[in-house]
């Protein structure tokens, strides 16, 4: 387990970037999951100059939508799809790329042809995920089963006002389909990217593994935060429990910052 707290957006993408290249360089045809929202913009803005450079390559790789809405008027505008055409562009749509994208689809069927498709890949070698404000991973919201796949979900009143604040209540899009708790927390290896204010920001605690630290089997948990405004004290709500570590993101109810790394299996 290993947290790393930033306070610039440079410094927040390098760190990021170090560890999405050094898994890149260590299997190139790896499966890896790419998260949406604002937060994973420096590391995008990073990736995608390194690849301008000549520098990083996704060519070998197979990308996992992690989510999409179901009900956007207009899609693919304002889609997720179109937020990853946008922010890495030639990074992963080259045609060399393999991309499973995710539609607005909630037809049971599609959701299991898409979980065919992640145990064909073998699974995710790097799930990359954010958080969202009430704590959810994707778009799995509080109380989401630990063995869910991939799924159609109601969106909370709180996540549409976090991500549409400006937007009409009749405009906005009432579900999203989702990747499940179940594949993100089997996946080989967890990048978290946590961003915002310290007040605000969903924050990681983690218990160490009941397995044995020689076990090669667990999960390498990694979080890059950029905290703003920094105190002595942070928070944030419960949201999964594994049986190699626990993760708890927990509603904010204290202030205190605390930045801690070592390892768990």
């Amino acid at each position: 387990m290993k947290l790393i707290a930033t306070s610039s957006a440079a410094e927040f993408a390098r760190h990021a970037s170090g560890v999405v290249a050094a898994h890149v360089a260590a299997k190139r045809d790896l499966t890896l999951t790419l998260p949406t929202g604002s937060t994973p913009l420096p590391l995008y803005e990073c990736l995608r100059s390194e690849h301008a450079l000549g520098r990083f390559s996704l060519d070998d790789a197979s990308v996992f939508m992690l989510d999409e809405y179901v009900d956007l008027i207009a899609y693919p505008e304002g889609s997720f799809l179109a937020y990853l055409h946008e922010h890495l562009g030639p990074v992963i749509f080259n045609g060399r790329t393999s991309v499973h994208s995710l539609r607005p689809n909630d037809d049971p069927t599609y959701c299991g042809a898409y979980d065919a498709a992640l145990d064909a890949a073998q699974g995710l070698d790097l799930a990359i995920v954010g958080v969202g404000r009430n704590g959810h991973v994707g778009f799995n919201e509080p109380g989401t089963s630990l063995n869910a796949r991939t799924h159609v979900i109601e969106l909370t009143e709180d996540t549409l006002n976090a991500n549409f604040p400006r937007v009409e209540e009749l405009d906005r899009p009432s579900r999203a389909i989702t990747m499940g708790l179940a594949d993100l927390l089997n996946a080989a290896s967890v990048l978290m990217l946590v961003n915002g204010d310290k007040k605000r920001v969903a924050q990681l605690l983690a218990e160490e593994s009941r397995t044995s630290p020689s076990s090669s089997t667990g999960t390498c948990f990694e979080v890059v935060m950029r905290l703003r405004n920094l105190g002595p004290n942070w928070s944030a709500p419960s949201i999964v429990s594994l049986q190699r570590f626990r993760m708890r993101v927990a509603r904010s109810v204290s202030n205190a910052v605390r930045c801690r790394e070592g390892t768990g299996q």
